[in-house]
């Protein structure tokens, strides 16, 4: 493996692991007592993981549960395919504009998976903006 770690690397082995947000901790508790060999077995990747410890954590992904994560998809395709704008994607779900499945979903979430939902589509959004 090369010694410059790429942001696209570190994806792929989110990815592989299945890694949230929830897992940041035991990552670093990982990387502190050197025990994360199961997951960490690239010493670059530790150096990276150690250099790039906030950027590390912004990469991950939320973990959503079902009705957050049927909100998700809706807010996207409202931006993706319909040519909303994301406040109007949000506007249109809170005004019940969506469809009967999504709104059951959305009146189901805590404030608390309300915000987690908004910080994924915020994170959706930034990624995919230049498209």
């Amino acid at each position: 493996m090369e010694e410059n770690m790429t942001i696209e690397f570190v994806k792929e082995w989110i990815d592989k692991h299945n890694l949230t947000k929830g897992s940041f901790d035991r990552i670093m508790n990982d990387l502190i007592y050197n025990s994360g060999h199961n997951y960490i077995d690239n010493p670059y990747l530790r150096y990276w993981l150690i250099d790039n410890t906030y950027k590390f954590r912004d990469m991950l992904p939320y973990e959503l549960n079902e009705n957050q994560q049927i909100v998700l998809d809706w807010l996207e395709w409202s931006v993706k395919e319909q040519g909303n704008s994301p406040v109007d994607a949000v506007y249109l779900l809170v005004l019940g504009e969506s469809l009967d499945s999504v709104s059951l979903a959305y009146i189901a979430l805590t404030p608390d998976q309300q915000t987690q939902v908004l910080a994924a589509f915020a994170e959706w959004r930034m990624a995919n903006a230049q498209e």
